[in-house]
C-alpha cells in the first residue's frame, strides 16, 4: 500500500490499521491464538465474512500476517502474525490502558481485569 493520504505518520498509520477490524484480528491471532478463518469469524465483536476476508487479504499483503495451507485439510488456511504485526501489539496495549482509564465504569473494572488476564496484559 503505497498510496497514503498525506505525509503525516498518524494519517499513514491509520491508512493501515485505522478501520474497525484490523487491530481486533491482530489481537485474536496474537493473543488468543486464533489461526483459521473459522476461528476468527467467531470473534465476539461479530465480523462479517466478507469483511474478514478483505482484512485478512490486506494484512497478508501488508506483511502483518502470513497465510499457509493446512497440512491436514487443503481447504483450510492458517494465519500467523509476523514481526511487523507483533510490533503493533504495544499500540493495542496502550489503547487497552487508555480504554480502562476512560471507558469503563467502576462496576465494570473487575470484568475488565479478568479480560486483561486472559490476554496476558498487565
Amino acid at each position: 500500500m503505497k498510496d497514503y493520504r498525506s505525509l503525516c505518520p498518524l494519517a499513514r498509520s491509520l491508512d493501515i490499521f485505522g478501520d474497525k477490524w484490523t487491530l481486533l484480528i491482530l489481537r485474536d491471532v496474537a493473543m488468543f491464538g486464533k489461526s483459521t478463518f473459522k476461528d476468527l469469524v467467531n470473534m465476539p465483536e461479530g465480523i462479517a465474512t466478507n469483511t474478514l476476508s478483505d482484512r485478512l487479504e490486506k494484512l497478508v499483503k501488508l506483511g502483518m500476517l502470513v497465510k499457509t495451507k493446512s497440512s491436514r485439510n487443503k481447504l483450510v488456511f492458517h494465519y500467523r502474525i509476523t514481526e511487523k504485526g507483533l510490533d503493533l501489539i504495544p499500540v493495542v496495549q496502550s489503547i487497552l490502558n487508555w480504554a480502562e482509564k476512560y471507558l469503563y465504569q467502576e462496576s465494570e473494572k473487575e470484568d475488565f481485569q479478568e479480560f486483561k488476564k486472559s490476554i496476558n496484559f498487565n
